[in-house]
Parts: C-alpha cells; sequence; structure tokens
C-alpha cells in the first residue's frame, strides 16, 4: 500500500491552521469580553453612585444663602391634660401637642406626669412618678401601670390623692378607645392608691373635680 505523503501533509496543514483560528477566536472572543466586563461595571458603578446620592431641590428645602431651612417632619397630634390648680385644688383641662406615634396615649400620659408648671397649674402626681407600661384592652380598659413613687402625694391628703388619680383617669378617657382605667403600682392591684382613694376596680370618667 502506498502512502501519499503529499496529501498527508496538506491535511496536517489544514489542521494546523483550523488549530490557529479557533485559537484566535477565543482570544478576540476574550478581550471582547474584558472590554465589554469593563464598559459595564464602570456603568453599574456610576449607576451605584448616582443611587447613593439623592438630587436635593433647593427650593423643598427653601434655601437661602448659606441658610438651610428643613421642614420639620414629625406630626403632631392635640391631646387634652388635666392639671391641678394647686390654689383652688382642683383639675384643669389643658391642650397641648404631642408627637403623633404609635402608643400616643402613653406619650398623652408621659406629658401629664413630665408637664411644666403653667402658672398655678402643675402635674398633680409627684415629679418621680413614671409610667412603667400601658396598655388598651378590647374592652376599652386602660391598664396603667406606675412606679411606687408616684403614690407618694405629700400632706397625705385625700382631695389631692383624688386629683392624683383623676388627672389620669380623666385624661385617658378623652380617648375614643378608653372607656375605663386600671391602675397598678410596680405591676399589681392596690386597695387604694395612696391610703384613701380605691383603685382595685377599674375607674370611669369623673369630672366632679374639673373646672374650665
Amino acid at each position: 500500500m502506498a502512502w501519499d505523503f503529499k496529501q498527508m501533509e496538506e491535511k496536517e496543514n489544514e489542521r494546523r491552521r483550523g488549530h490557529l483560528h479557533f485559537v484566535l477566536m477565543m482570544v478576540l472572543i476574550a478581550a471582547f469580553l474584558v472590554v465589554g466586563g469593563c464598559s459595564l461595571t464602570e456603568r453599574l458603578g456610576q449607576s451605584s453612585k448616582d443611587a447613593r446620592t439623592p438630587v436635593v431641590d433647593d427650593d423643598i428645602l427653601g434655601l437661602e444663602g448659606d441658610d438651610v431651612a428643613v421642614p420639620d417632619e414629625k406630626e403632631v397630634a392635640e391631646v387634652t391634660l388635666y392639671l391641678k390648680n394647686q390654689e383652688n385644688r382642683c383639675l384643669v383641662p389643658v391642650t397641648q401637642d404631642v408627637p403623633k406615634v404609635t402608643g400616643i396615649a402613653r406619650a398623652t400620659l408621659d406629658a401629664l406626669l413630665q408637664g411644666e408648671a403653667e402658672g398655678d397649674l402643675k402635674p398633680a402626681l409627684p415629679e418621680e412618678a413614671e409610667v412603667k407600661d400601658l396598655n388598651i384592652k378590647t374592652d376599652g380598659t386602660c391598664v396603667v401601670d406606675l412606679n411606687r413613687e408616684a403614690t407618694k402625694i405629700p400632706g397625705d391628703d385625700p382631695k389631692d390623692e383624688a386629683l392624683a388619680v383623676y388627672s389620669i383617669v380623666n385624661t385617658l378617657t378623652e380617648f375614643p378607645t378608653v372607656q375605663k382605667v386600671q391602675i397598678l403600682v410596680e405591676g399589681q392591684i392596690s386597695k387604694t392608691f395612696a391610703g384613701h382613694i380605691p383603685v382595685d376596680a377599674p375607674l370611669m370618667r369623673d369630672l366632679s373635680f374639673v373646672k374650665s
């Protein structure tokens, strides 16, 4: 059998050319991917940078020179607090703005306890009084847990004790979801608040101590 070396050599050369073309094609594809990938990375980086840098409209902020007036985004709600009139020994309703937050009843009670004196008006409870917890049940009962210091009424006076209790009850029953108030002291139901006024059951609103 005679071997055709010329034909074999041509086939080998053709195979080498095909391999070379394949290698060149892979090099071109790799170069394209590298260039395209860099461009894509730059575009993504710029897009991410743009997303992190919001455009601020000067008209919204009200810019004037170097002064920036940023609008206050906090919403407020007008509530009624029952403060004590020291001279006449009665409760007086006072409207006040409090932050409109979830759990506004507690924010209102905090405002009642921490409220600053206005003329003859001041909180009916001691300065050390604090709200430990507050929950409103589905039946309209608001359960308020106070610390022990809230019961330390100066002078052991039944009238001042009643004003302290009903400043809480009347303030909370201003909310339509609250029908009555159960006062706890350190998480426990007490027979009286400070020795005179019963608080062992939920209390209803009582305006007999109130003068407008």
